[in-house]
């Protein structure tokens, strides 16, 4: 059985040391190779966790892997992570070459526990990470220098971008600096709303949900 409490203090304990990595990040937007976009579907019980890994600059996909994983987590809003978060670290260990940052559907600091489903799976897997969403779930937005930043637990965590008439909830999941986190973002936006890594891997995870369900029927 899921233990609701046990999971609320392991994200409050983890969250010091997402926050510790700010500090300490482990990429810079000038070097980086590849990144993954994940997301996650559900289908009779199951997670379908997918990665979607692109080159970065031109944005060719260069792999996509996936993993169908049994959902033992009930939905609980802001422990998302336990839910969807096993299918998406196996489809990622799947992917033969490394990238160099991690773009995840969700959010990173910007939680209420500053421990998203982007810090949980970045600090998990050892892989700088990002959080892109498509509205705020915590912070409080101040307007500097033109920017929509997003403040959450003492950090400044998170930003808003305007794209294509609509907004990208940026923030920082494991290993990154906001600034870098932003460069990236910025530099993967294309004719659509979302960042090609995430409109990628979102349509690669409808794309498996409909052949599972065509399967099955």
């Amino acid at each position: 059985m899921f233990d609701y409490n046990r999971a609320i203090r392991l994200q409050r304990e983890l969250f010091k040391q997402v926050a510790a990595s700010v500090s300490s990040p482990l990429v810079d937007a000038s070097r980086v190779e590849y990144i993954a976009g994940v997301d996650a579907s559900y289908t009779g019980g199951y997670s379908i966790g997918v990665a979607v890994l692109v080159e970065a600059g031109s944005l060719r996909v260069l792999e996509k892997t996936h993993a169908l994983v049994k959902v033992h987590v009930p939905y609980i809003p802001g422990l998302l992570a336990f839910r969807e978060a096993p299918g998406i670290i196996e489809a990622l260990l799947k992917l033969r070459l490394k990238p160099s940052v991690l773009m995840v559907d969700g959010h990173g600091l910007t939680h209420p526990r500053g421990f998203g489903i982007a810090s949980h799976i970045g600090l998990v897997l050892g892989v700088p990470s990002i959080g892109v969403a498509k509205s705020r779930l915590y912070g409080e937005v101040r307007v500097e220098e033109g920017v929509r930043y997003i403040y959450a637990h003492g950090l400044r965590a998170g930003a808003i971008l305007e794209h294509r008439g609509g907004e990208v909830y940026v923030s920082v999941g494991y290993a990154i600096t906001l600034d870098e986190a932003l460069k990236i973002v910025r530099a993967t936006l294309r004719e659509h709303k979302l960042p090609e890594p995430i409109r990628l891997a979102d349509a690669y995870s409808k794309e498996l949900k409909r052949a599972l369900k065509d399967k099955g029927s």
